[in-house]
C-alpha cells in the first residue's frame, strides 16, 4: 500500500541541530579516515594509483548525478509534492529512470576503466598501471551507490527529513575507519626501503590481491553503507517505492534548460579534473626518469592540500549560501531586484570574516595542519602538501565568490554564465598543465596548484562583472571596505601568530621534522595548532570589534540560529 502523506516535519531548531551533529561527526571521523589512508599507502606511487581510483567515482557522481539531482530534481520534487498524490508517481518515475541510468554509466565507465588508467597514467610504470586498475574495478561501483545516495536523500529532504541524510555519511566512515583498522591488524604498513633513515611507503609491486580488495573494497563498502542507510528512513516517512517508466508529461520542462547549462558546466570541470590528474601522474613518471622521485610529488599530495583547502570552504561558505539561497531565489522569483542585491552584499561579506583569518592561519600553520591530519606520509610530502595548500589557500575567497555567482544565477534560472565562469577555470588549468610539460617535473604540482588559484580569481571576476550585467550595481564598494577592515584585523593577527610560531618552532618544529614516530608528530602539531590558533582567534576578533567589523554579529547570529538558539 502507497502512503503519500509524509511524516509531520520536525522543528527548524531540532533539524538544524540534527544535520549540524551529523555534519561535524562525519568530517571528523573523515579527517580520521583520510589519516589513516595516508598513513598506510603514503603519498607517492602507490598513494597516487588509489588517489587516481578513488577520485574517478567521485567526478563522475559530481557529473551523472550531482548537476541533474541540483538542477532539476530538487526544484521538480517540490512541486511534485502539491500534487493530488503527493508526489508519489513523479517520484517512482525518477527513481526509476535515475537507477537505470546510474547503471548504465556505472557498467560502460568499469568497462573502460582500463582507457581511464592509461589516458590519466600512460608514463608510469606496469606495476602502478596494474595497481590503479585493480583500484578503479574495486571502486568504480561507487558511481551507482553515490547516485543512489543523493537521490534517496533528496527525496527525504523534499519530505522535510533531514536526519538520516546528515548522518549517513558518518556511518559510511565508520565502515571505512573500520576496514582501514582490519587493514593494519592483517597486513600492517607496506614499507618501502628507508631513505635517510626516513621509512618510506610501499612500491606498487608490494601490493597483493587480498591488500587490494581489503583496502580498497572498505571504501566501496562504505558507499554502499551509505546509501542504503536512507531507505529505513525514506520507509518510515510512509513511501513505497513501485517502478514506473517514462518522464514525458511529468513537469520536468520548466527546468529542463537550466538542468542542461548545468550539466555542461559541471562537464566542463571534470575536463579540469582529468587535466590536474594527467599532469601530475606524468610529472611524476617524469621525475623517475630523471632520477628525480624522490623530491617529486604527485596526485596523492595534491589531493591531500585540495581536501585540506575545500574543509573551510564546506564549512564556512557552503553553510552561509546554503541559508541564503532560499532568499536568493525568493526574491528572483518576485524580480525584488533590491531585496537580491542586498542578500548577494550578505553573501559576500559575511563568509570574508571568517575565510580571511582562516586563510592567514592556514599561511602560518600549514606545516602542523598537513602532518597532523596526514600522520603517515613522509617530511617530504609534508613540505610538498603544505606549500601546496599555502598556494590553494590564497584562492579560498575567490573559489567563494564563484559559489555566490553560482547561487544567484541559479536563482535567476540563467545557467549560461556559469558555463562560460567554468569554462575560463578549465582553461587556465589546461595553460597550467601545459606548462608542466616543458619545466622541471619537481615544480609541477605547484603549477598546477598555481592555475587553480589564478583560475578562480578570474573565474569569479568575469562572474562579477556578468552578474552586475545582468542586475545592475551590486555594492562592491561596501565589499571592499569590509574586506579591507578584515584584511587588517588578519594580517595584524597573522604577525603575532607567526611571532608565536617562531617561539614554539625549537620544542613543536623540531619535533614535525625529524624522523620520530606518528604519535609525536600528530602531538607536536597539535600543540603547535592550538597554542598559535588560539593566539590569532583572539587577537583577530579582537581588532575586528576594534576596526567596526559588523558582519561580526551577523556571523554569529547565523552560528546561533544554527543551533537553534
Amino acid at each position: 500500500m502507497t502512503t503519500t502523506t509524509a511524516t509531520a516535519a520536525p522543528s527548524v531548531a531540532r533539524s538544524s541541530l540534527t544535520m549540524l551533529g551529523g555534519s561535524v561527526a562525519s568530517r571528523v571521523l573523515g579527517v580520521v579516515r583520510n589519516g589513516l589512508i595516508t598513513f598506510i599507502i603514503g603519498a607517492k606511487l602507490a598513494g597516487d594509483a588509489f588517489s587516481l581510483a578513488n577520485t574517478l567515482p567521485n567526478v563522475l557522481y559530481v557529473l551523472a548525478a550531482g548537476g541533474i539531482l541540483n538542477a532539476v530534481l530538487i526544484p521538480s520534487l517540490a512541486r511534485a509534492m502539491k500534487l493530488a498524490d503527493g508526489g508519489q508517481e513523479f517520484t517512482d518515475r525518477v527513481i526509476t529512470v535515475a537507477l537505470a541510468g546510474m547503471a548504465v554509466i556505472t557498467a560502460a565507465v568499469m568497462a573502460g576503466a582500463a582507457g581511464f588508467v592509461w589516458l590519466l597514467a600512460s608514463n608510469n610504470s606496469d606495476d602502478f598501471k596494474s595497481l590503479a586498475l585493480a583500484f578503479s574495478l574495486i571502486c568504480l561501483p561507487q558511481i551507482f551507490f553515490y547516485g543512489l545516495f543523493a537521490l534517496l536523500g533528496q527525496i527525504l529532504n523534499a519530505r522535510g527529513q533531514f536526519g538520516a541524510f546528515a548522518w549517513a555519511p558518518f556511518f559510511a566512515n565508520v565502515v571505512a575507519v573500520a576496514g582501514l583498522l582490519v587493514f593494519l591488524v592483517a597486513f600492517g604498513r607496506p614499507l618501502g626501503q628507508p631513505v635517510e633513515g626516513q621509512p618510506q611507503p610501499g612500491d606498487p609491486a608490494q601490493w597483493t590481491g587480498p591488500m587490494i580488495w581489503l583496502f580498497a573494497g572498505s571504501a566501496t563498502l562504505s558507499v554502499v553503507v551509505q546509501a542504503l542507510s536512507l531507505v529505513p528512513a525514506l520507509r518510515r516517512t510512509g513511501f513505497r517505492y513501485r517502478p514506473r517508466w517514462g518522464l514525458r508529461g511529468v513537469g520536468l520542462g520548466g527546468v529542463r534548460r537550466l538542468a542542461v547549462w548545468a550539466f555542461v558546466g559541471l562537464a566542463v570541470s571534470q575536463v579540469g579534473f582529468f587535466i590536474s590528474q594527467g599532469a601530475l601522474n606524468n610529472a611524476t613518471a617524469s621525475a623517475k626518469t630523471l632520477g628525480l622521485s624522490l623530491d617529486a610529488r604527485g596526485p596523492a599530495a595534491y589531493g591531500i592540500a585540495f581536501t585540506l583547502f575545500m574543509l573551510p570552504h564546506a564549512f564556512v561558505t557552503v553553510s552561509i549560501m546554503t541559508a541564503l539561497f532560499p532568499r536568493f531565489s525568493k526574491a528572483a522569483a518576485a524580480d525584488d531586484r533590491a531585496t537580491l542585491r542586498r542578500d548577494f552584499r550578505t553573501g559576500l561579506t559575511m563568509p570574508l570574516v571568517v575565510n580571511v583569518p582562516i586563510m592567514v592561519a592556514v599561511i602560518v600553520l600549514a606545516q602542523p595542519v598537513v602532518a597532523l591530519l596526514n600522520p603517515g606520509i613522509d617530511q617530504r610530502s609534508v613540505e610538498v602538501a603544505s606549500s601546496v595548500l599555502v598556494i590553494m589557500i590564497l584562492g579560498l575567497v575567490p573559489f567563494g565568490l564563484d559559489l555566490l555567482c553560482y547561487r544567484m544565477f541559479f536563482a535567476l534560472e540563467d545557467g549560461r554564465p556559469t558555463v562560460v565562469m567554468q569554462v575560463l577555470l578549465t582553461g587556465i588549468s589546461a595553460v597550467a598543465g601545459v606548462v608542466t610539460l616543458f619545466i622541471n617535473p619537481v615544480w609541477a604540482i605547484g603549477v598546477m596548484a598555481v592555475g587553480q588559484t589564478v583560475g578562480n580569481v578570474v573565474s569569479s571576476a568575469v562572474g562579477l562583472h556578468l552578474l552586475r550585467r545582468r542586475i545592475g550595481p551590486l555594492g562592491l564598494t561596501s565589499g571592499l571596505v569590509t574586506a579591507s577592515r578584515v584584511g587588517a584585523a588578519a594580517a595584524l593577527a597573522g604577525l603575532v601568530a607567526w611571532g608565536a610560531t617562531t617561539v614554539l618552532d625549537p620544542i613543536t618544529g623540531a619535533a614535525i621534522a625529524e624522523g620520530g614516530s606518528a604519535l609525536r608528530r600528530m602531538f607536536a602539531s597539535a600543540v603547535e595548532i592550538g597554542l598559535v590558533g588560539l593566539v590569532l582567534g583572539v587577537v583577530y576578533v579582537g581588532l575586528a570589534h576594534a576596526f567596526g567589523v559588523r558582519e561580526m554579529r551577523q556571523v554569529a547570529g547565523l552560528v546561533r540560529g544554527k543551533l537553534g538558539r
